[in-house]
């Protein structure tokens, strides 16, 4: 496999979780606005409910965590690799996230060197 094979891969990768999160995202708001217009549900029904998905939105940004992982990868790879990243169509931020979940760079280079191996 190539780099720009794997690297494609990714990407479609990506596309597909942030196709996923925006219809479970969207899907939660609707519940979550039916859940608060329903008189007939109890008060602590309602808490109930909307913790889970409180969660269920918490999950989400933690795959999205991920997901701006990925997107930090495949701009290593392509300057690594003296690869242009505009046909892979990431998001200019992906290389400029400040979490505590960011890879190093040594957590880049060992999975560069595992992707070769």
């Amino acid at each position: 496999m190539t780099y720009d094979e794997l690297l494609f891969e990714l990407k479609d990768v990506i596309k597909e979780t942030e196709q996923n999160a925006s219809i479970i995202h969207d899907n939660l708001e609707l519940i979550s606005s039916k859940i608060n217009e329903n008189i007939s549900l109890l008060g602590h029904e309602k808490d109930f409910i909307n913790e889970s998905i409180s969660q269920c939105l918490g999950v989400l940004q933690h795959q999205d965590i991920h997901r701006q992982k990925i997107e930090r990868v495949i701009s290593f790879v392509c300057d690594y690799n003296n690869i242009e990243k505009e046909k892979f169509n990431i998001s200019p931020v992906a290389k400029n996230i400040d979490s505590d979940d960011n890879m190093s760079s040594e957590e880049l280079e060992a999975l560069i060197k595992q992707m070769n191996s």
